[in-house]
């Protein structure tokens, strides 16, 4: 009987600036000899399955040591505004720092299957774009667009008579997609942080709302992962599952450093993601076998984002 076909799926899920953290992450699993087959991309986890899927993870570090945002880069346009528009602010700022090295045509044929998670605000629901469906390179550059475009600050992305956004906001880390497109081995690329520092008291009622912001951030930032039932010997369905996230020091909801990227500050993260990485995989003491995905058992809720985009 022949050996199940090795099919690795990267999750990179979405941070905002955090998203620095995969770079590091993936440039360890490179030197180890570990390469995806499949991408699940989540807000700024698109962007990076982007990149990488453009240039390899020589163009992500690239691109994460070279791009500056602040404020100049959320800023409003005449036709993006909250008085007129339906955002606080312009896209084509954050757009342009990255699309430098995202070649739309080459997604199409890239070897790498990628799925994107957006959410179609016309129809309520979570919807999966793939770079396999019939889209154009100008179709495929405005459902990525979508897929990062934090809704409210930033404007909803019309495509074929609906309206899109980041996915972001209703399933973060979709371990379920990767189990959908075939994974034998699943790689979590979480850059929110699932542990807090533990907090006894709280000084007054500001401290009181950072924590429920920072609890709330966390559990927003890991939806699809936190909520699923990974079984004691690390497996999901029979699937191996490593997960790859920050540390406690990079944990807690702070708008301005989330919305801000400097390259110092991305090479701190790149830096910590290769750490964490190299972490992780070292405490694997079991050896990595590829398992044949098994039924679904138990009463584990799966969110009804089977939908692709049109």
């Amino acid at each position: 009987m022949s050996a199940t076909p090795v099919r690795r799926v990267f999750i990179l899920g979405g941070g905002a600036s955090l998203g620095a953290h995969q770079v590091g992450a993936m440039r360890y699993l490179e030197e180890q000899g570990i390469r995806p087959d499949a991408i699940v991309g989540s807000s700024i986890g698109v962007v990076n399955a982007c990149v990488y899927a453009s240039g390899g993870v020589e163009a992500l570090e690239e691109a994460w040591r070279s791009v500056r945002i602040g404020v100049t880069d959320f800023r409003p346009s005449l036709r993006h505004n909250p008085v007129t528009g339906l955002s606080f602010a312009s896209i084509d700022g954050l757009r342009k720092q990255f699309e430098r090295w995202i070649d739309y045509p080459a997604l199409l044929d890239s070897p790498l299957d990628l799925s994107f998670i957006v959410l179609n605000l016309s129809r309520g629901e979570g919807q999966f774009v793939s770079n396999r469906q019939d889209h154009s390179a100008a179709d495929l550059r405005k459902l990525v667009t979508a897929g990062y475009s934090i809704p409210i600050l930033f404007p909803p992305v019309a495509y074929r008579g609906e309206w899109y956004v980041d996915g972001g906001f209703a399933w973060n880390v979709p371990i379920l997609q990767a189990v959908e497109m075939g994974a034998t081995e699943i790689y979590v690329l979480a850059v929110v942080a699932t542990e807090l520092p533990y907090q006894r008291r709280f000084a007054g009622f500001p401290q009181y709302l950072m924590r429920l912001a920072d609890v709330m951030w966390r559990t927003l930032g890991n939806v699809g992962y936190v909520t699923t039932r990974i079984d004691a010997d690390g497996t999901y369905r029979g699937i191996p599952v490593t997960v790859i996230q920050p540390t406690e020091q990079h944990a807690g909801f702070q708008i301005g450093t989330l919305l801000s990227s400097n390259p110092a500050r991305s090479g701190r993260l790149i830096t910590a993601g290769h750490r964490d990485a190299k972490r992780v995989l070292t405490a694997q003491q079991r050896p990595r076998r590829t398992r044949v995905a098994k039924s679904a058992h138990g009463s584990e809720v799966e969110p009804a984002f089977r939908h692709e985009v049109a």
